[in-house]
């Protein structure tokens, strides 16, 4: 994992210690071994690539995100149903190629937000800084990694190509306007996507580590918004690639509006269903609430997504003692 992001969830026992003392000293990071990538997997050799129990596989049929309905009862349009999908890839900081969507639907300018002075601020804003930090962090991690910028609103738009120059994104990222959007085109991002990028090949997923992996990051805002979504052969192939990742942190009015709150939750089960092989982030944050939970959502997504373990099983506490977060759910 990166620097700083390593979650070994292993649980002891006699075999693994016995491993332990078999395993060579670990080597220094170093410039050629940065983030010590080679030497965290030599004590699982027996099962080469393959991540520890709970790590990246996919959740077991009682875990697998379940897809509801709309309010009229229908089903959301090309939702994938639940499966399950055994994922196991080396755990190696492979170079990311990070396409971060930014939903300029008008929802994102309301002041809604209370900001660390107190102040009521807009998630747009606060998007923008939080994604200039993340792009600036996941530099410093890794200056191999590339990052582009779409923004979304009725359709979507690619503003910045692939670039490792975190100026080149964050120059696009301010002076931008929110629109009334009346539909959310999901079909049209993940087709102008798959235009934009091509998928990595590896001979034996197990063993050999991809050149690099794609993931995208989309910050959305709109509640209850019914996406246009039709599954096609090359979106199928986009979403059971052991090397594509679709991430989401969603933002809406839960708290504040409770006639939404049964939509929101509608449409966050909406994007767990797109996520089969269980090693997608989702996020939901409420426009009610501090500014902060944002900025930590954005955070634990600076982990590899080759190295992070599924989100259910991810900690983020420091101490020994404290209580794991509850499955899908940020902690602030």
């Amino acid at each position: 994992m990166e620097r700083g992001c390593v979650m070994d969830t292993s649980e002891p026992g006699s075999a693994a210690e016995e491993e332990e003392e078999k395993a060579p000293e670990p080597r220094p990071r170093t410039r050629s071994n940065p983030e010590g990538a080679e030497d965290r997997a030599l004590s699982a050799q027996a099962s080469v690539g393959n991540r520890s129990e709970g790590e990246g596989e996919a959740a077991s049929a009682d875990e697998s995100p379940q897809a509801t309905a709309p309010p009229d009862g229908t089903a959301w349009p090309g939702a994938l149903p639940p499966a399950e999908v055994q994922v196991k890839t080396p755990r190696v900081n492979c170079p990311e190629k990070v396409i971060i969507c930014l939903d300029l639907a008008e929802e994102m300018a309301l002041p809604k937000l209370e900001s660390f002075n107190g102040s009521k601020t807009n998630a747009l804003n606060i998007s923008q800084k939080m994604i200039e930090m993340f792009v600036r962090t996941k530099h410093k991690i890794d200056k191999s990694h590339e990052f582009a910028l779409v923004v979304v609103n009725n359709d979507a738009t690619w503003l910045s190509g692939f670039t490792s120059d975190p100026r080149e994104v964050c120059s696009c990222l301010y002076d931008l306007e929110t629109v009334v959007c009346k539909s959310f085109n999901l079909e049209g991002l993940f087709n102008l996507i798959q235009q934009k990028i091509e998928l990595p090949v590896t001979e034996n997923v197990q063993t050999i580590p991809p050149p690099y992996v794609v993931r995208t990051i989309l910050v959305f805002g709109r509640p209850g918004c019914q996406p246009q979504f039709s599954m096609s052969e090359h979106m199928k192939k986009m979403l059971h690639c052991p090397y594509f990742f679709f991430d989401v942190v969603y933002i809406h009015n839960g708290l504040e509006e409770k006639d939404d709150e049964t939509s929101w939750k509608e449409m966050y089960s909406f994007f767990t269903s797109l996520d089969t092989k269980g090693t997608n982030y989702k996020y939901e944050v409420a426009l009610a609430g501090p500014a902060l939970e944002l900025h930590n959502c954005m955070a634990k997504l600076l982990a590899h997504p080759l190295q992070r373990p599924c989100q259910p099983h991810a900690a983020y506490g420091l101490l020994e003692g404290d209580e794991p977060p509850e499955p899908g759910e940020a902690t602030v």
